[in-house]
């Protein structure tokens, strides 16, 4: 018989928001100064920002295909996210309780992360080998959590549980009608799971 999947955020649940957040500015003061703009920096606030990415990518690479553009865009922030992320940003907690539950898991990463910096974050936070699957983002295409989770299901199942922070994209999963797992050890988003929980020790109740 096959083991149920777990499924487990990246950012949020596993690791700190900081990296990726720090990232995320840090991209927009690069291509501030790249252009000559200080204006861009202050598009890292805005709601819509991968509208504001897409307008910069225009500027700097002229009008090319929107997949190079998009491509250019996520692979320097992949580069400077990897740069950011130390081993401190690991939960070693949750880490430790997932290494005990392998034997009665599939552990999934599904990340909206660039795919080209998942396993280098990985391997910079000493789990190369937690997940028995990982699927990640195309960096030609604008992250879509809900695209990867439908082909993750495709491929492989649906997971009998999915595990993140509490952003938008928890309520996204939940409607696709997988039982979700809101924490609150890194943040607390503003959407709860069919389970809420603050401490990894609960999760023993859970699964």
């Amino acid at each position: 018989m096959e083991k149920p999947i777990l499924a487990i955020d990246f950012s949020g649940a596993l690791l700190t928001l900081n990296p990726f957040d720090t990232a995320h500015e840090d991209w927009f003061s690069l291509f501030a100064s790249l252009l000559h703009d200080k204006s861009i920096k202050e598009y890292a606030r805005t709601p819509n920002y991968f509208e504001k990415v897409d307008k910069v990518m225009i500027r700097y690479l002229g009008d090319v295909e929107k997949d190079v553009r998009t491509y250019f865009a996520r692979e320097i922030f992949s580069m400077i996210a990897i740069a950011k992320v130390e081993e401190k940003d690991i939960h070693n907690e949750f880490r430790a309780y997932l290494e005990k539950i392998k034997e009665k898991y599939s552990l999934a990463l599904i990340t909206s992360s660039p795919a080209s910096s998942v396993n280098p974050i990985l391997k910079k936070v000493g789990c190369s080998s937690l997940f028995d699957l990982v699927y990640k983002s195309p960096s030609t295409e604008h992250p879509n959590k809900e695209k990867l989770f439908k082909e993750f299901i495709r491929k492989e199942g649906k997971p009998a549980f999915y595990i993140g922070y509490g952003d938008s994209d928890l309520k996204t999963i939940g409607n696709m009608g997988i039982k979700t797992i809101s924490v609150n050890w890194i943040k607390e988003g503003e959407n709860k799971g069919d389970y809420n929980i603050a401490k990894v020790g609960e999760l023993e109740k859970i699964l």
